[in-house]
């Protein structure tokens, strides 16, 4: 954490580099798997977020049912009935009819009918209902009626009316409350006595549980179950028989269980693909920390996070042979504020005092203007109490680390409106921010580790745009024998020497250019050092430092600007590398000339059933630019996609990518499943987008299959 006061209408303002996340539910589009229900119809009604479609029959999580039929939350939508028998209202002034398209239809009759009344005769059905025919027993008072009775206690009592007629008192009526009725028990009044108990329908009788994904259910004992598997790929024990999807028979029907059909690789949705995903993964707690380590193939080189820090970087550097740090780590990690990780901001929000009702940005803070007071401010180490975020879920599988956290706020107290000091409540000391943060760490080569990130508002606050440290790196500066990482060089190798300003609190920054989209921090010698490489080529950076002991540091960071929406995920990558100057150098362009693109298929989802003109849409992005989007059935000749369309909900995900400029990352096209045979194993859909630079790269791979 460090301050500044260079941001145009900010003061002392902690100026960032992004690389974020993806959209948040419901609020943002399919940008790497999460769906957007709010993105609407496509060209043949197939909404663009991979919801349910007319002719694709799939769902936001692509469950499959048996019958292929799917709903928005995976569950099956099989008819509702198959026969007459299935439609059954029990009311007998109506025709319970079983529809072509499978759902129940009452039509009204005219039907003889028994209104209850033992007095009447000719009752007939109008309008689904038993109109009373004519009335025979005539009577002066209430006991010429008993004669009538027909005995059941349930249907009322007869009493004489002022038209002499016998007649039912509708307040003798027994109706018994059917708010504890089930398909398969029913609270019904026994015609002896006039009393209420519930009554088990007959066994082996139709009745549906109301879990859409089981089907063919039964009354057992007054229960309904015993149904079979009707949804085959959510990973859920449906109908109790402790199996799941596959595994189940009721699936074995399904192309997609079927043990014959070849397994589909799966694409990273990264450009890069893990060095190895045998990379080896440790865990140590040798430094007094839970901390975790990945090394690269040759196992000469290690990345360490703190899990107790919120997954924030704390080692990068050699492997010396034993666990834990050692003296060629080059990252500071000295406290919650100063490794390699996130931090975000907001104008409007950014001092205690006038955060709380978002003025900051009109109304000066009454608080002194220090880090002490920051305002809305999450921070993935810690707070500056030196509590740490902790983590919510780690995973160290297939040479790579995934941790999510939920940071705390640097300041505990800023959105108070006064300048109480925080660090002193124990109520208060770890309150935990509104923001999500998942960060998955693996080597690409052998000097290089990917960072990815994915930000999750969880809030109702929408953060305007504002330069967060989307990650920062804190150098180390030779404390405990560690290199002492002082001199500054942009990405031409040019040392950055001068222009550096002093604020009042003694902290010297810098603003400069680095047109590569990287910076680095190294020794007095240029052979040892770390630098952080940008996937979106920014070339505005900014340096930080500070001189005197025992405050020593030194950082840097790239100025990427991007809004936080509500309930909204923002998604990017960078790189860190370690070497001397001139092979982070080689390494960078290597990297600036071999990234490929990346994207997703939003139409069709896997597995879906297609007929017909099917509407093929997705995005796809590039370190430069995408020249071309190619679509390729079961590996056939490849057929050109139109690429340019507007997607500006893309780019609201991951910004900063050069095609952002204008938003047009998106790509367009139609299948023609008529033209295909059927297939037991369905049909293999591959989308290959290729740069300017010649790289290309599968985006997409996935099945579908024909629909019946």
């Amino acid at each position: 954490m460090t301050n500044n006061n260079l941001l145009a209408g900010a003061t002392l303002t902690f100026i960032a580099l992004a690389v974020a996340c993806n959209a948040a539910d419901g609020d943002q589009p399919n940008v790497g798997g999460a769906a957007d229900k709010d993105a609407g119809a496509s060209k043949d009604g197939a909404a663009s977020d991979g919801s349910v479609s007319p002719d694709g029959n799939t769902t936001l999580d692509g469950n499959t049912t048996l019958d292929g039929n799917t709903t928005p939350d995976g569950k099956s939508d099989a008819p509702e009935c198959t026969d007459n028998s299935k439609c059954n209202d029990d009311n007998p002034c109506t025709d319970d009819i079983c529809s072509p398209s499978g759902t129940c239809e009452h039509q009204a009759n005219s039907a003889p009918c028994d209104d209850g009344n033992p007095c009447t005769q000719g009752d007939t059905c109008a309008s689904a209902s038993c109109v009373s025919g004519g009335n025979v027993c005539p009577c002066a008072e209430d006991s010429d009626c008993s004669p009538h009775e027909d005995g059941n206690l349930c249907n009322g009592k007869l009493v004489c009316n002022d038209a002499s007629e016998c007649i039912v008192d509708p307040a003798t009526i027994v109706n018994c409350p059917t708010d504890l009725d089930t398909e398969c028990a029913k609270n019904t009044c026994e015609p002896l006595t006039g009393n209420c108990s519930m009554v088990q329908e007959p066994d082996g009788a139709m009745c549906n549980d109301g879990d859409s994904c089981t089907s063919g259910e039964s009354c057992q004992n007054g229960a309904c179950g015993g149904g079979a598997e009707a949804c085959c790929s959510d990973g859920i024990n449906n109908d109790g028989d402790q199996l799941t999807d596959c595994d189940d028979a009721d699936c074995a029907s399904l192309p997609a269980c079927d043990t014959t059909c070849p397994t589909l690789e799966p694409v990273d949705e990264s450009p890069l693909p893990v060095q190895s995903p045998n990379n080896a993964v440790t865990s140590t707690t040798v430094n007094g920390h839970a901390d975790d380590y990945v090394f690269n193939q040759a196992g000469d080189r290690k990345l360490g996070i703190r899990r107790d820090w919120g997954g924030a970087i704390v080692f990068f550097g050699l492997h010396s042979g034993s666990p834990g740090m050692n003296s060629t780590n080059t990252v500071d990690g000295n406290d919650t504020g100063r490794e390699v990780q996130i931090a975000l901001y907001d104008h409007d929000r950014w001092y205690q005092s006038c955060a709380w009702n978002a003025s900051c940005s009109s109304v000066p803070t009454v608080c002194p203007e220090t880090m002490t007071f920051f305002g809305w401010n999450p921070v993935q180490g810690g707070n500056r109490c030196n509590h740490g975020s902790g983590y919510d879920d780690v995973s160290l599988a297939n040479g790579s680390i995934s941790l999510t956290t939920t940071p705390l706020f640097w300041n505990p107290n800023w959105d108070r409106s006064d300048c109480q000091e925080s660090c002193n409540n124990p109520s208060t000391d770890t309150r935990r921010s509104d923001v999500e943060l998942t960060q998955n760490v693996r080597f690409v080569r052998s000097d290089v580790v990917e960072l990815s990130y994915k930000l999750t508002n969880l809030g109702d606050i929408d953060h305007k745009a504002a330069a967060h440290e989307f990650p920062t790196v804190y150098a180390s500066f030779g404390k405990d024998g560690t290199p002492d990482l002082s001199r500054l060089y942009d990405s031409s190798s040019t040392e950055i020497t001068s222009g550096w300003n002093v604020d009042a609190h003694g902290f010297r920054f810098q603003n400069f250019t680095s047109p590569g989209g990287w910076a680095a921090l190294l020794n007095q010698n240029l052979d040892y050092g770390i630098a952080l490489y940008y996937e979106t080529g920014m070339s505005s950076f900014q340096a930080w430092n500070k001189v005197d002991n025992p405050t020593k540091f030194n950082n840097f960071r790239g100025l990427f600007s991007f809004p936080i929406r509500p309930h909204a995920q923002v998604r990017a990558r960078s790189y860190l590398i370690l070497g001397s100057l001139a092979s982070i150098g080689a390494q960078t362009q290597w990297l600036n000339d071999h990234l490929p693109p990346f994207g997703w298929l939003d139409s069709p989802v896997p597995d879906a059933d297609v007929s017909g003109n099917v509407y093929v849409h997705g995005w796809a992005m590039d370190n430069k630019s995408v020249s071309q989007v190619q679509m390729i059935i079961d590996g056939g000749t490849p057929t050109q996609l139109s690429y340019g369309i507007s997607r500006p909900d893309v780019c609201g995900v991951w910004p900063g990518y050069p095609a952002c400029g204008q938003s047009k990352v998106g790509f367009e096209g139609t299948l023609n499943a008529s033209a295909l045979a059927p297939n037991t194993c369905g049909h293999v859909i591959e989308i290959n987008a290729i740069d300017n630079q010649g790289n290309a790269k599968i985006i997409a791979r996935q099945r579908f299959h024909l629909a019946p």
